[in-house]
């Protein structure tokens, strides 16, 4: 008899994970995210947090690129990155996490000053779930601790020249944050000591955006499900894939053309050295196939068509309600 919950097996089969095998432990959650946001919108469950345009049209490198600068090109929109911090380029998951945590914090506090106080502790506890063991040279504080200098030290130039609804956009030498002041020990001391209300505002860590990154985070923030992020955290691509597909479903009339693999290999690929351009789209389309599959088992209502010519979109119900006008 099979002991698996009868919704989860219908799923299952829905986006054919063999029923023969054992669901891994991070396919699970991610089935569990989908019935909490089918029982409930992210609205009503206070679930709804912010990316900047900027890093939803192009994403970070999953890998460290081991260099100073870094740059992706979407058709007309080229976003280039370039170090501020001797460490190198954000890379990886937990940047992303921590964008969307930033981002999230400017639009519902309105300043452009974050402090590491209570809001960084739950996040770190509840958005990427360290435990106690996290620190040491390669602990999950540690990396955390690196990530934030490279993020909030780096220099963005983001140039757009199509249109969304009105006309493009420019971002030029603009740094992330104007100051970046952290202590380690309190970072580690906020991981894992519980603060008490009266010890929240003695924080001296603390990041203060730039002007215009603080501007584009409040004046042009793209909605998103956390939930929906951050169980897709093991896939850097479901992770940047569910982020652009939301935008762009969010304002998506009609069916496009097919968005060809080059194109998507320019804007998600990464890691996929080879010499041989057709084996490089085919590596990539498996890749991007997977972390789609899981995306849409979060986002169950989202209608695309994969073919040998590209990606197509079509309609869908936006996955997050309409609460502010993206400019």
């Amino acid at each position: 008899m099979n002991s698996k919950p009868k919704k989860l097996v219908k799923k299952q089969a829905q986006f054919n994970f063999q029923s023969n095998k054992p669901i891994p432990n991070y396919v699970r959650k991610v089935f569990d995210a989908h019935f909490a946001i089918e029982t409930e919108d992210a609205k009503s469950a206070g679930a709804i947090g912010y990316m900047t345009r900027a890093l939803v049209l192009a994403t970070l490198p999953y890998k460290d690129p081991k260099k100073d600068s870094f740059t992706r090109i979407n058709g007309d929109f080229k976003l280039r990155i370039v170090a501020g911090y001797e460490g190198g380029i954000p890379f990886g998951i937990y940047p992303r996490l921590l964008t969307s945590w930033v981002v999230t914090e400017a639009v519902r506090t309105q300043s452009p000053i974050i402090h590491l106080g209570d809001s960084l502790n739950a996040f770190l506890r509840d958005v990427l779930e360290l435990k106690s063991n996290g620190g040491g040279e390669r602990g999950a504080s540690t990396c955390v601790t690196e990530q934030m200098k490279r993020l909030f030290g780096a220099m963005i130039t983001a140039q757009y020249t199509g249109t969304l609804e009105q006309k493009g956009f420019m971002l030029k030498n603009v740094l992330l944050a104007d100051e970046f002041n952290i202590n380690e020990d309190e970072v580690n001391e906020c991981l894992w000591t519980p603060l008490q209300e009266q010890e929240t505002g003695q924080w001296k860590s603390n990041i203060k955006l730039s002007g215009n990154f603080f501007r584009e985070c409040t004046e042009n923030p793209i909605p998103i499900d956390l939930r929906a992020y951050k169980v897709l955290r093991r896939s850097p691509t479901a992770m940047d894939i569910y982020s652009w597909i939301t935008f762009r479903m969010s304002y998506l009339n009609r069916r496009v053309r097919p968005i060809p693999w080059e194109s998507l290999m320019m804007q998600f690929g990464s890691g996929l050295n080879t010499s041989d351009l057709n084996q490089a789209k085919r590596n990539f389309k498996k890749q991007f196939t997977a972390a789609l599959k899981l995306v849409k088992v979060v986002y169950s209502n989202l209608n695309v068509d994969i073919n040998d010519n590209g990606l197509v979109l079509m309609p869908s119900p936006p996955h997050i309600p309409k609460l502010i006008t993206v400019r």
